[in-house]
């Protein structure tokens, strides 16, 4: 079973081609290749598949594997340091972590402590949201030992082949573009969904539960309901701000929730005064989901309104009751459209026009 799950994930995966040859080289055991792999990205652009993909070439080695994952992690090191036993005793053991956001806390003491200490010809492979503290990656010690990898979404050509090889109709496969771009979680759920139940004029579209999976894949675990709320507001926004956030959440910490939305991996800053960021196409999958999170918020309160397009123009000069009350209903409960959070950040395939 396990050789045939293996061929069939071979079969399914799609690029990467520079993170495989890198690891590859380390597994030959070049003296020139990485020691250690970091990989991040934001939710579903595919860092566990391609742990399990590299896992495949590791076992193909005759390498032995330790696959942890950081959200079962425990808060104490020793812990981890018991778990982790081969990595420091057993030559060529290749340590796989994955979300590694869950035990971030670890990541100093793993470069200065736990890595040092590695079995001869072992390798590790980190993969989570965050990049790594920029201090590694700048230590002379670190700078030819550590391979750092963001991952991309997929390019237009790959994106089209996982729609081809899932046997999506040629019909619907622009529509299909238009909303996942390059985002490989998006495309996969898509790709599962497949044309079964669309005639040959309908919009192609997701089911309620999918939408649900695509949401807590992109998006992430969500820690309150005021944050929930923030989320909703930067749905609907051309671009959000803390004094947007102050005006529509009254007594709620604003700062605490721009801050929250900042560190979230498909956000991008932008100086204060300038105007919103072109929405980039290729982001259509994460905006769809941010705006799919208003109807979908599992019990959530009804949406209270429409944030004005251009919030930051209408709250100069203006008091807090003006601005309240440039909040429009949303009729039938109707999704606002895709918006930007500061503005939307990462990358992919740039979708074909929408079809008419």
């Amino acid at each position: 079973m396990g050789e045939r799950l293996s061929s069939a994930r071979v079969r399914a995966f799609v690029g990467r081609e520079e993170e495989l040859g890198r690891f590859g080289e380390a597994l030959a055991g070049e003296p020139q290749a990485p020691f250690a792999f970091y990989v991040y990205g934001p939710g579903g652009i595919g860092k566990s598949t391609l742990l399990r993909r590299l896992a495949d070439h590791a076992r193909a080695a005759g390498r032995l594997l330790l696959e942890l994952d950081g959200r079962f992690v425990s808060r104490d090191p020793a812990d981890f340091e018991r778990a982790a036993g081969p990595f420091l005793d057993v030559p060529g053991t290749v340590l796989f972590v994955d979300s590694f956001e869950y035990c971030q806390w670890l990541e100093s003491r793993l470069w200065q402590h736990f890595l040092p200490r590695a079995a001869d010809d072992a390798l590790v492979v980190l993969a989570g949201r965050r990049a790594p503290q920029p201090q590694w990656a700048a230590d002379p010690a670190w700078s030819r030992l550590l391979h750092v990898t963001e991952l991309e979404p997929f390019s237009e050509e790959q994106a089209r082949s996982v729609l081809v090889s899932a046997r999506i109709r040629p019909e619907l496969r622009d529509r299909v573009l238009c909303f996942a771009g390059g985002n490989p979680l998006a495309l996969s759920l898509a790709a599962a969904g497949g044309s079964a139940g669309c005639g040959r004029e309908e919009i192609w579209s997701l089911t309620a539960d999918v939408l649900r999976t695509l949401l807590a894949g992109l998006i992430g675990e969500v820690p309150t309901a005021a944050h929930r709320r923030a989320l909703e507001v930067a749905a609907q926004a051309h671009s959000t701000s803390e004094e947007l956030l102050t005006t529509v959440l009254p007594g709620e910490d604003a700062h605490l929730l721009f801050a929250w939305l900042r560190e979230l991996p498909f956000m991008e800053s932008t100086p204060p005064g300038a105007p919103p960021a072109r929405r980039r196409p290729r982001d259509a999958g994460r905006r769809a989901a941010l705006a799919g999170a208003q109807r979908l918020r599992d019990g959530a309160p009804a949406p209270r309104g429409r944030v004005p397009a251009h919030p930051a123009r209408s709250t100069r000069g203006a008091g807090v009751d003006r601005h309240r009350r440039a909040l429009l209903p949303l009729p039938g409960g109707r999704d606002p459209g895709p918006a930007a959070v500061l503005v939307p950040g990462g990358g992919g395939a740039r979708p074909p026009p929408a079809p008419r």
